[in-house]
């Protein structure tokens, strides 16, 4: 049963873009495309990236060339003692031969260990062939991508909750807005008529008085909600990395609810296994291990090929006399290294132990975000109601007693308490269904409804 309802739910996500709002959909899409807090975060993904690719190049062969000329002088000196050595063989031959076929005066041999003229060109190649930490630091940058990945769509989520949050408060804003114009509106007519029950002499000049402050009054408000209302679009603006005067297309949204009638364990559900924050943490927690593995590392022997192709000589020549090749297995292995790699091993178990108590406390605070703005939006929707049937009965309420104003059956303190009413009322419902609205944004957020479209962010292959 929770199978379905969760499933429900997740196709609900899957077509809210349509059957909720499109005109903020829009929107929310233009943000998560241009907003410049969430670029800067796509260039920090970049950076992981192009760190993974690093790590990858490290399983490839490294290709060098290496040129040395030297000139040296002095230094030790090889006695070769060829004098000492031949020439008593040769004169031996030559009294038996009785001819001086061979050189009996050769000179002993002085070589210098440093020869005082040579060049060395060589092309390197290194391939690794068992290089343990090679394979675990790749797996640890491609974890850590995962780990940026996730960070980046923990901010895409808050900017998208934060750009619904503006544009409620920027419609709420507009709606005060005309409020207070036809409050005024009224409070003109009612000027109006104190005016005429004055020259009629049926009310005395502090009626009219007393209606010119009300009106005063309200125009004050006015010019305070307009300020309000472009603070509001500004910031909206702002979010979508806009013009802050560029105008903003207003939808009707009050009273939306796409989640009415799903269960509190249905959102639970999906915040744990849609979460960005609990992503993050697991990939953590995956990265400490790959660290583990990389301190385990240095226990095991590694295997390099290296293979030398150059040209040696005391001359810059590249004959085929001059050239030479070597080909090397270069094994390393550290027997002893006084406990380090050890104690690295216990610090990267510490920080997987630390990080998988994070995301426990992470979920238990998930949960307890999840039902409490599930909660508040239930309080929300019955005080939405709370909040029409007291409009609705403040209206009726001014209704009669602006007619017995106009006829002069009701005072101007009883016209403005039920215009004051009526105001107050007319502003609790505006307030209260935007507040319905923001909570809904809560649970949205909280149980990870809506899907963070995928932004570019490179080939990971």
């Amino acid at each position: 049963m929770k199978r379905y309802i969760f499933f429900c739910l997740t196709l609900l996500c899957a077509t809210i873009g349509f059957a909720e709002d499109n005109i903020l959909t829009e929107y929310i899409h233009e943000a998560l495309q241009q907003n410049l807090a969430l670029r800067q975060q796509n260039f920090s993904l970049q950076k992981s990236l192009a760190a993974l690719k690093e790590a990858r190049g490290m399983f490839l062969p490294s290709v060098e060339l290496q040129t040395r000329y030297t000139r040296a002088g002095g230094g030790r000196m090889i006695d070769f003692p060829i004098g000492d050595l031949v020439n008593p063989m040769h004169q031996a031959l030559n009294a038996l031969l009785g001819a001086p076929l061979f050189p009996g005066n050769l000179a002993n041999e002085r070589i210098p260990f440093l020869r005082e003229e040579e060049h060395e060109t060589k092309v390197r190649l290194i391939q690794p062939v068992l290089q343990p930490a090679i394979y675990y630091n790749h797996q640890l940058k491609s974890r850590m991508f995962n780990v940026e990945q996730a960070s980046r769509d923990v901010f895409a989520r808050r900017l998208v909750a934060d750009v619904r949050s503006a544009y409620y408060h920027f419609i709420q804003a507009q709606l005060v807005v005309d409020l207070y114009e036809a409050t005024q509106d009224l409070l003109e007519e009612s000027l109006r008529v104190s005016q005429s029950l004055f020259e009629n002499q049926m009310a005395t000049q502090d009626v009219v008085l007393r209606a010119r402050a009300e009106l005063s009054a309200m125009e004050q408000e006015l010019q305070e909600a307009i300020k309000n209302k472009t603070l509001a679009a500004s910031y909206f603006n702002f979010l979508l990395n806009r013009p802050l005067s560029q105008p903003i297309k207003i939808q009707d949204l009050m009273g939306i609810n796409p989640y009415q009638g799903i269960d509190s364990t249905a959102f639970c559900e999906s915040a744990l296994k849609r979460r960005e924050e609990l992503k993050v943490l697991y990939w953590a927690i995956q990265s400490a291990q790959s660290g583990k593995n990389i301190s385990r590392a240095a226990f095991l022997p590694g295997l390099s090929a290296v293979v030398d192709y150059g040209y040696q000589g005391t001359e810059y020549s590249f004959t085929p006399d001059d050239d030479y090749w070597m080909a090397s297995a270069v094994l390393q292995w550290n027997l002893f290294n006084g406990f380090q790699d050890k104690a690295k091993v216990q610090q990267a178990e510490m920080e997987k132990q630390k990080q998988q108590l994070r995301l426990l406390e992470a979920e238990k605070q998930i949960l307890l975000e999840v039902n409490d703005a599930f909660n508040s939006v239930k309080v929300a929707e019955k005080a939405i109601v709370s909040a029409s049937d007291r409009k609705s009965s403040a209206q009726k309420v001014f209704q009669i007693v602006d007619k017995k104003y106009r006829q002069g059956m009701a005072s101007q303190i009883e016209f403005l308490d039920a215009r004051i009413t009526r105001t107050s009322a007319e502003l609790n419902d505006i307030l209260t269904q935007t507040d319905y609205l923001l909570k809904i944004t809560e649970l949205e957020k909280a149980a990870a409804l809506f899907s963070i479209p995928s932004l570019e962010q490179g080939d990971k292959k």
